[in-house]
């Protein structure tokens, strides 16, 4: 199967019924690495599904495209923290100062994990930016 048709699959697959199904198509989607999906992994980060914002959250840090900034930053509100962690993956990533405010608040997250990730954006960000 050609990239072109295994990328054009795994998009059709991202409206997929079945949130697992949704979720692997976005985690392949990172794997084949063309940047047409970066708008498709936007828009599924208002999946109704955690699992499948989480692994959009996570390709679209693959990518590290500014188009994701965002609507990554508008993930950092998730009621879940693995959202939130991922969200935070991909923010640090893009390495964009924007992102520093809302990874800053991230330092007083509840979950340990967003904490640490978001601590390793902002030095990342500041690392970029010098």
């Amino acid at each position: 199967m050609s990239e072109g048709k295994r990328i054009d699959f795994l998009l059709e697959e991202l409206q997929n019924k079945d949130w697992v199904v949704r979720e692997d198509a976005a985690e392949l989607l990172a794997e084949i690495g063309n940047p047409d999906a970066v708008e498709p992994l936007i828009k599924v980060l208002d999946d109704e599904d955690w699992h499948v914002k989480e692994a959009a959250a996570l390709s679209l840090a693959v990518f590290a495209d500014y188009r994701a900034l965002d609507p990554l930053i508008n993930l950092m509100k998730d009621e879940k923290s693995s959202v939130r962690y991922a969200a935070a993956l991909g923010l640090a990533s893009i390495g964009d100062k924007k992102a520093l405010i809302v990874l800053e608040n991230a330092l007083e997250d509840d979950n340990p994990v967003v904490r640490k990730v978001a601590k390793v954006g902002i030095e990342a960000i500041k690392k970029k930016n010098e």
